[in-house]
């Protein structure tokens, strides 16, 4: 999906000036964002950010202690994102 943005904002900087690049370009992600694949990708996107939040605020909440992985951002992720 990164790569996707990324390849059309590169596309939308270096089109030509002239509108029709850009129309084309427009309707295409409109077509895309009308997809049920896309629903679908939104919808995943929404319930991992969901349970991520959930999990955050648990911890913030004093419910859930981290491991003592010192100042190890990553293990810290690690550990909120495979306790499931």
């Amino acid at each position: 999906m990164n790569t996707f943005l990324v390849l059309a904002a590169g596309y939308v900087v270096g089109a030509k000036t002239r509108g029709q690049d850009l129309d084309r370009l427009t309707q295409s992600l409109k077509a895309l964002c009308q997809t049920d694949e896309f629903a679908d990708v939104l919808a995943a996107t929404r319930a991992q950010l969901g349970n991520t939040l959930r999990e955050l605020a648990s911890v913030v909440d004093g419910q859930r202690d981290l491991p003592d992985s010192g100042d190890d951002i990553v293990a810290k992720v690690r550990h909120l994102v495979g306790s499931r």
